[in-house]
Parts: structure tokens; C-alpha cells; sequence
């Protein structure tokens, strides 16, 4: 046990540095520079050198205990910015999943429901198999399914639960937990592992936002913010697509083992939309309307 306590904390201490502490130490530079510099002289190198060298030559520089408190003091400086920009994360990860149910989430809902119904449309009109696979590989680029959210990562994630309805009539929210409880470690390895990557996305978005709140003090923040902010969003749109993915294959590999489980699968052990249907019955504990699904042709 205390090996495996070690071990633990080892990861944990790991997890801190790499997630809060060196990305905030950079951070905490970039604020000296502005501190220094400004916007005035924001590109100047010899001034920055010139205090760098006031700074080594001050006679507190020598003491050892005035090192150590300097230290510790930028690792909790680190640490503070670090959770800054994990709290910054959770705002980031609200808005990119948001439900557009306010301006100006509809118009952006809108506008991605006009560019799908058209590629949809392209789908329909396709006269070759070649032509059809563009088709449907530009109306997959925009959403898998009917989009109901302002952005792609908002209605990638909602692509699965409706995806999973259509297929099977399970409802993913109330039957995940249970289904969490019956994958093989292995799988439930490869989902943490996709869901971290989806987290560290939203994370170097929140540094982003205080590269952007830097920049009203020294302008080189500001292109440091839109780099930071657009390396997010990549990295967020290709997490996004791998944890849906395995979240989907997840529900098609071993959702009949919770039917099993449940006792709903009798002698067929293959997940139909009567067992999905029961799934959902079942866990639900009560008699729910049907999840809302799209209708051909509504608004």
C-alpha cells in the first residue's frame, strides 16, 4: 500500500507540474516582460536584459534565504495562475458546448443548420458514388447529425447521444454510468485517456484567455493569446472527435452487456432497439416521452 501511495503521488505531483506549474512559470514571464516593458518598449531586449542584471546583481541575490522565498514564491504564483486558467477553462468549455439557446448561440445555430440542410441537400442530388461520398463527407464535416448546437465540438458531443437513440432507442445519459460500470478496464483506460486530452484542450484554452487579459498591458500577449487560442481549438476538435468516437464504439461493443447484466436480453444476446428501448425503461425508472428527435424538414 505504500508503494502504491508513493506511486500516486509521484503521478499526482507529475500532473501538477506539467498542468499548472511550467505553463505558469512562463506565464509569470510573460507578466514580468509587460511589467518591464509595457507597450512602449515591448520588443526591447536591452532593457529587459538591463533589469534581468539588476536583478542578479542585488545583494539579496546571494542569500540563500531570500532565493528559497523567491522560489517558493513563483511556484505559488505558478500554481495561482495555473488555477486561474483552469477555472478560465470551465467558462471556455460552457461556451464551445453551450445549447444556443440564447443570442447569439441561435443565429449560430442557424447558420450551421442552413450550411448542413444544404450539404444534406448535395447528398440527395448525387448522381455517382464517388459524388456521394464527397457529399456526405462535406455534411459530415459540419455535423453528423441535424446540428443543434452554435459550434462543432457542441454538436459532435450531441451527435452521439443522438446517433445512439436513432440507432438503438437508448437513452445514453441515463444508461452511461451503468455502462461505465460494466466496460473492461482496458476500455475504461482509453476513455480517461480521451477525456483527458478533451480537458487539456479546454485548459490551453484558459491560458489563452489570460494571454488575452495580459495583452492590455503588453501587446505581444495579444498574438501569443490568438496562437495559444487557435492551438486550443485544433486540439479541442480533434479530442472531441476521438472521445465521441470511443464513447459511440463503447455503446456498440458492450451495451449488451449491460442488457445481460440487467437481465433484458433473454436469448439474444444482440443489442436491438427493444432492448435499447428496455435499457432505457429500466434505468430511467419511469415512463419517459421519447427524446426529442429531428424531423425531416423542421426549423
Amino acid at each position: 500500500m505504500t508503494t502504491f501511495l508513493s506511486a500516486l503521488a509521484g503521478k499526482a505531483a507529475e500532473k501538477w507540474l506539467a498542468l499548472l506549474v511550467l505553463p505558469g512559470v512562463g506565464y509569470l514571464a510573460a507578466v514580468a516582460a509587460a511589467v518591464v516593458l509595457g507597450h512602449t518598449h515591448a520588443l526591447d531586449l536591452a532593457q529587459l536584459q538591463s533589469a534581468v542584471d539588476r536583478l542578479a546583481t542585488h545583494p539579496g541575490a546571494s542569500n540563500a534565504g531570500a532565493i528559497l522565498l523567491v522560489a517558493a514564491g513563483v511556484l505559488a504564483a505558478a500554481t495561482l495562475a495555473g488555477l486561474c486558467a483552469r477555472a478560465s477553462a470551465v467558462v471556455v468549455e460552457r461556451l464551445w458546448t453551450s445549447r444556443g439557446d440564447r443570442w447569439p448561440g441561435r443565429l449560430l445555430v442557424r447558420r450551421r443548420v442552413r450550411r448542413w440542410r444544404q450539404a444534406d441537400a448535395e447528398c440527395e442530388a448525387a448522381g455517382t458514388r464517388g459524388e456521394l461520398a464527397r457529399a456526405i463527407e462535406r455534411r459530415d464535416a459540419i455535423a453528423l447529425v441535424r446540428p443543434r448546437r452554435p459550434t462543432w465540438i457542441g454538436d459532435r458531443l450531441h451527435a452521439v447521444d443522438q446517433r445512439v437513440y436513432d440507432a438503438y432507442d437508448l437513452d445514453l445519459g441515463a444508461a452511461w454510468p451503468r455502462l461505465w460500470l460494466t466496460v473492461p478496464d482496458a476500455v475504461r483506460a482509453e476513455l480517461l485517456a480521451a477525456r483527458e486530452a478533451y480537458g487539456a484542450a479546454f485548459g490551453l484554452a484558459g491560458w489563452a484567455a489570460l494571454y488575452l487579459l495580459l495583452g492590455a498591458w503588453w501587446w505581444p500577449a495579444l498574438p501569443a493569446a490568438v496562437v495559444v487560442a487557435a492551438t486550443a481549438w485544433i486540439r479541442g476538435r480533434a479530442a472531441t472527435a476521438v472521445f465521441a468516437d470511443l464513447v459511440e464504439a463503447t455503446v456498440d461493443l458492450h451495451a449488451i452487456t449491460l442488457a445481460q447484466e440487467l437481465g433484458l436480453t433473454g436469448e439474444r444476446p444482440t443489442l436491438t432497439r427493444e432492448i435499447g428501448d428496455a435499457i432505457t425503461t429500466t434505468l430511467r425508472k419511469d415512463p419517459p416521452p421519447d427524446p426529442p428527435r429531428d424531423q425531416p424538414g423542421a426549423a
